[in-house]
């Protein structure tokens, strides 16, 4: 029988927080992961419950949708400054706005992987980008270019462009205000195939993975999808006349 790929990828994925929250348990001091999308978060904190350790996440500044996740015993306070996270400024002609994509296949090109780059903030004439120390060194040296842009780099800067949170709004109807209905609403899946997404762990809720599709959600929780984004339940605007709750929901961009 052949074994759901997802399934398989999501349980690997828990076995690893499990082996760094138990290792930070065993040794007594903090253990960090390399870049990881933000919606890793609730699955690691579960993971260092289980181990009796606690996890933070931190990506260079406030609401980056890239971190690096931290396991560490209670007793050891783990600070922002100790995340191994290097802040590079990247300057370029102002006028001009190179888009992600962009820079992202310039630091690519270093032959960086991509686990050792996390968010890239990016302004008029100027960008910022949090990579790992070892990414931070190959791009100093190597990084000249942005597509056919020249940059400077340097390291000296601190962080000043902060991730603020975009959204698209999406509306509709649900027929209920379960995980399952909402899910399906916003990844555009039957009932079905989203309950199949709940069922393997895929929901992350309110810092915790949610694999009950009966769970009820409520305005404010912010969820995320694995592999679909994360979203915010903004409002319920009231019931239909066939008895269907309107609501509306921010997808992050």
């Amino acid at each position: 029988m052949k074994r759901d790929s997802a399934a398989d990828s999501l349980q690997l994925l828990r076995a690893r927080w499990e082996d760094l929250a138990r290792r930070s348990d065993r040794d007594c001091r903090p253990c960090f992961t390399a870049f990881v999308p933000e919606e890793d978060y609730a699955m690691a904190q579960q993971a260092a419950k289980s181990a009796g350790v606690l996890c933070t996440a931190w990506g260079g500044t406030e609401n980056t949708a890239r971190v690096i996740l931290c396991f560490a015993p209670d007793f050891i306070p783990v600070e922002p400054a100790q995340f191994p996270i290097c802040c590079l400024t990247l300057r370029f002609r102002k006028g001009t706005l190179p888009a992600h994509r962009d820079f992202l296949g310039a630091f690519l090109s270093c032959n960086l992987e991509r686990e050792t780059i996390g968010d890239i903030l990016i302004a008029d004439g100027v960008a910022q980008a949090f990579v790992s120390p070892p990414a931070a060194a190959v791009l100093l040296q190597e990084l000249h270019q942005v597509g056919t842009l020249g940059v400077q780099v340097n390291a000296e800067e601190p962080a000043q462009l902060t991730a603020g949170a975009n959204y698209v709004p999406l509306t509709g109807t649900v027929a209920s205000l379960r995980a399952d209905a909402i899910t399906a609403m916003v990844t555009h899946l039957s009932r079905e195939k989203a309950v199949q997404l709940i069922r393997q762990g895929k929901l992350s809720c309110r810092h915790t993975t949610l694999e009950t599709p009966a769970a009820l959600m409520q305005t404010g929780d912010v969820f995320s999808i694995r592999g679909f984004g994360k979203f915010r339940l903004e409002t319920v605007d009231g019931l239909t006349r066939k008895g269907r709750y309107h609501i509306t929901i921010l997808k992050y961009q």
